[in-house]
């Protein structure tokens, strides 16, 4: 689990604090699933696995303000 402080919980909320709108929050899942996508091909090193654990956790914080506007 990571800090709630950590380096990626403040990379997930400052990329999160971008995307206000919901357009603008799907385009930046779709990103984001995209680069999970990339991400899996490289294999499962320890970087490659963090790396994948903050895109997944963005795209929850995302996905989680996308359904408060619905």
């Amino acid at each position: 689990m990571p800090k709630p402080n950590g380096p990626r919980s403040r990379w997930v909320q400052t990329e999160a604090a971008k995307h206000i709108t919901p357009d603008s929050i799907r385009r930046r899942i779709a990103h984001e699933e995209k680069e999970i996508r990339d991400l899996t091909g490289l294999g499962l090193g320890r970087d490659v696995q963090m790396a994948l654990d903050a895109h997944r956790e963005l795209i929850r914080v995302l996905t989680e303000r996308l359904a408060d506007f619905g």
